[in-house]
């Protein structure tokens, strides 16, 4: 694939809690910006690429959602180990029983989103050895529209969904003493976490929830970059919420040692919890841009009134953070909106 095509192909992904305590960190997504200006001749190469062709997956949209479950085609596998310069990286078949939970969990969601990936998902591919939890990506039908697929970390069936928040949140401060409690007895597996973080972005992509997902991809759809000043809710900007939402310590949020990370010590978790229990955000991850939020109001819904688990984050001496109303009732808002 072109140099290009990895710069603008989206990597959605979350290190695991293992991965992230073997030092192997990955890139959450890939947004280096691409030589300008793209010329028509440039942009029609790029989207000719074989990755994003739906065509070559061989879908089938009357299929069951469980049964998209499996293994990833080669060319797709082959194109994940050459981006990730990952050769070991292998397919997974499912057990029975690990089909049927995660087929399961699209019962979930909302009927109306169900629906919509009934339709446009065209897999849900397992990994052995993926750097990251998970990831998501559009792929294009000949007509322009849009499809989904979600690679899963087969690491996730191993770890619990308290070990899988733990090594995300920790990953944020330095000096450590931060983790994440789900409940602990019969917790699901992380990759609960990760199947609704990926589906979201799934959705978000082919549906829309948020203006776009992702600058790069908004500009090789459209020919052109998007607006930088256009809102979603509350945010004025893709990485900027409106001025009563923000708080100083929200730009040092940074998770797996993105961007010189982690910029926030350990000391300055009761300052950033208390900002972020009186803001609309779920949490510091969702608090980076609209996608993520987004992605952070579904997987709250599922955990916590779906599942029953409020998650909550503890760090310090007793110091213990859950979502403030607004966000719980952002959440609620947007479950009940992609219901109708």
């Amino acid at each position: 694939m072109s140099g290009e095509m990895k710069k603008i192909l989206k990597i959605a992904a979350a290190v695991s809690a293992a991965l992230l305590m073997a030092g192997l960190v990955r890139f959450m997504y890939m947004r280096a910006v691409y030589p300008e200006p793209m010329s028509p001749e440039k942009r029609a190469e790029l989207l000719a690429q074989p990755v994003l062709r739906a065509e070559n997956y061989g879908f089938d949209p009357a299929s069951p959602l469980e049964n998209r479950i499996g293994p990833p085609p080669v060319f797709l596998l082959n194109w994940l180990r050459t981006l990730d310069q990952r050769p070991g990286y292998k397919g997974y078949t499912p057990t029975p029983a690990q089909r049927r939970m995660i087929g399961g969990w699209f019962a979930l969601m909302p009927g109306p989103m169900r629906a919509v990936l009934r339709e446009r998902l065209i897999g849900v591919y397992l990994v052995d050895g993926f750097l990251g939890n998970g990831l998501s990506n559009m792929v294009l039908g000949h007509d322009g529209s849009r499809y989904a697929w979600v690679v899963l970390n087969t690491s996730g069936f191993s770890s619990t969904l308290s070990e899988t928040f733990t090594g995300r949140e920790a990953s944020a401060f330095r000096g450590g003493g931060v983790s994440v409690d789900c409940g602990g007895v019969n917790e699901p597996p992380g990759v609960f976490y990760t199947f609704f973080h990926e589906m979201t972005h799934a959705y978000d992509y082919v549906q829309g929830i948020t203006p776009y997902v992702e600058r790069e991809w908004e500009e090789l759809l459209r020919g052109f970059p998007p607006e930088k000043k256009r809102r979603w809710d509350v945010w004025a900007a893709y990485e900027t919420p409106l001025k009563e939402h923000d708080s100083p310590l929200r730009g040092r949020i940074s998770f797996y040692g993105i961007g010189g990370g982690p910029l926030l010590d350990g000391s300055e978790a009761p300052a950033i919890y208390a900002w972020l229990e009186k803001s609309p955000f779920t949490s510091l991850y969702g608090a980076q841009n609209w996608a993520e939020d987004a992605v952070e109001l579904m997987v709250y819904n599922a955990v916590t009134d779906k599942l029953g688990r409020p998650c909550v984050i503890k760090y310090g001496a007793g110091g213990k953070f859950t979502p403030g109303p607004a966000a719980a009732a952002r959440a609620e808002a947007l479950y009940n909106r992609l219901s109708r």
